[in-house]
């Protein structure tokens, strides 16, 4: 595999289109946090639904440009990064009120998608419907687990983060072998991340063993900075 062929145009700190991300993720803040419905509000379910289908929406929504402009790859742009699983994480839970999904939405939500924000970087030049797409995309995983548990009334299930830690191990170790099979690198588990990240030391496999502390670290910091939102029922 050429790491060389994962070419991505990061997004200069400090530029216009940094800032304007970082307002996209300050309206999905103010969205959330200030004008969305609360538990115990009627309109809840519908809008969670409409949440759930509108985050689908937006995954889709880049699918569609990237093949109308021709730069769609099976080898790049397949949704099997952490943060694309949130986001279909997310719809499963909204719309199908499946739990298990939002367990691990929890953990890959916030901590997957906040790296995309230290270190944003897109498939293409930074045009305005793929930036409002990118930033939408990890605001939404980012903000979206801890809105719902904070005004949702969801519950991570005590216990059950090394349940999810060890998930995403396997989940790692086997995007390993579809990346080779695919010529891709998902994940990030074949090759180091095409971006200056200061959380991946060195090469394949050294940057692993640092991505491996960083998860249990990140997880675990997560699990106990929340820990009054605990449950004891785990569908996990």
């Amino acid at each position: 595999m050429n790491p060389d062929q994962y070419e991505m145009v990061p997004i200069e700190v400090g530029s216009f289109v940094w800032y304007a991300g970082y307002g996209i993720l300050l309206g999905i803040i103010v969205a959330l946090f200030f004008f969305a419905p609360r538990v115990g509000d009627p309109r809840m379910t519908k809008w969670e639904k409409f949440l759930g289908w509108f985050t689908l929406a937006n995954l889709v929504w880049y699918t569609v440009m990237a093949l109308f402009d021709g730069i769609y790859m099976v080898e790049e742009s397949l949704p099997l990064h952490m943060c694309s699983f949130g986001q279909v994480l997310l719809f499963i839970h909204l719309v199908y009120k499946k739990d298990w999904a939002f367990q691990l939405l929890a953990y890959w939500g916030p901590l997957g998608g906040i790296q995309a924000f230290l270190t944003p970087a897109l498939e293409t030049e930074p045009t305005f419907g793929y930036v409002l797409q990118f930033y939408l995309a990890h605001g939404l995983v980012v903000l979206a687990p801890i809105y719902l548990m904070v005004h949702g009334g969801r519950r991570l299930a005590k216990e059950g983060v090394w349940k999810v830690i060890i998930l995403t191990f396997i989940i790692g170790f086997a995007m390993m072998g579809i990346n080779a099979w695919l010529g891709s690198n998902y994940m990030y588990v074949n090759n180091p991340p095409p971006v200056d990240h200061p959380l991946v030391q060195g090469e394949w496999p050294g940057y692993l063993v640092w991505i491996k502390m960083t998860v249990i670290f990140l997880f675990l910091g997560f699990y106990y900075g929340f820990r009054r939102y605990w449950t004891t029922n785990s569908p996990i």
